[in-house]
């Protein structure tokens, strides 16, 4: 019948429009669903989980996608990070669009690793109000970096350097609410006082000169509160002092199921507060 070729090959075009159609929307259901089947209840123990590794350009997507969504940085990568691998160094292809469906994935097929996670991200990110110094401070990515005293081991923080190398000149506060948990001497940390925000995370600081006021174990204290002044305590039996150059050592660390402590690397966690302080003084 005439007419006939070209109504089947209308149908042959259509068909593969609809599985072209099928396979793109096939293939965006895998990529949304990958991630899930790898979420895992001890996430804090795997390297890229404990490295937090952003970006200047993720951080500005992070914020924007704060406001757009109305939702919290810990709330945001504990999706975003497991969707991406845990590697934001770049923010290209970054799910904001497609939060909702890659939430409800993870909810509905690893509810307890999803909400153990959010519970991880909330302890370290959500908490987060003050940078612990004044500005004119530098710092850099030095997570893991080689230390010696006391054996080879890696550095669990940041080190904040104050513009001159004098103790007890620089004020150190406190980032978050919270409750001091541990106070006084180490032999590796000099003066050091520890608070535990109230989502769990647990915020290091190190090598004081001194405290700013009588802490005690068990005291609550308020973001921004002075908790010392940078020095160059430790690395030795109290009270040694001048094995190093002054500065605060800043250790971030959450608790594993077990109750170990796990250190995160503290750099783009600065950086965000140090960009929330620039923001906030213009």
């Amino acid at each position: 019948m005439k007419g006939t070729p070209w109504i089947d090959l209308l149908y042959r075009i259509l068909l593969l429009l609809f599985l072209a159609g099928a396979s793109v929307e096939m293939i965006g259901m895998c990529l949304l669903f990958a991630p899930v089947m790898e979420l895992d209840m001890d996430a804090e123990r795997m390297d890229a989980f404990r490295r937090q590794e952003l970006s200047a350009e993720t951080l500005e997507y992070l914020e924007q996608a704060e406001e757009q969504l109305g939702l919290s940085k810990g709330e945001l990568l504990s999706v975003w990070m497991p969707a991406k691998r845990f590697d934001l160094s770049s923010p290209e292809g970054l799910p904001t669009e497609q939060f909702s469906s890659q939430k409800e994935l993870f909810e509905r097929y690893r509810k307890k690793e999803a909400a153990s996670l959010r519970s991880l991200y909330g302890a370290i990110w959500d908490d987060l109000v003050y940078f612990p110094t004044e500005t004119g401070v530098t710092y850099e990515d030095s997570w893991m970096f080689e230390r010696n005293y006391g054996g080879r081991r890696g550095h669990e923080g940041c080190d904040l350097m104050p513009p001159e190398n004098v103790s007890g000149r620089y004020p150190v506060f406190s980032m978050t609410d919270g409750v001091v948990e541990k106070i006084g001497w180490l032999e590796k940390g000099g003066y050091r006082i520890g608070i535990r925000s109230p989502k769990g995370g647990y915020f290091y600081y190190a090598h004081l000169s001194d405290y700013g006021g009588g802490f005690s174990v068990g005291q609550r204290v308020r973001a921004g509160e002075v908790l010392g002044f940078m020095g160059d305590t430790g690395y030795g039996p109290e009270p040694t002092r001048g094995k190093f150059d002054v500065h605060l050592h800043l250790g971030i660390y959450v608790n594993s199921r077990e109750g170990e402590e796990i250190s995160v690397n503290p750099y783009w966690i600065l950086k965000s507060l140090e960009r929330r302080k620039l923001k906030y003084r213009h």
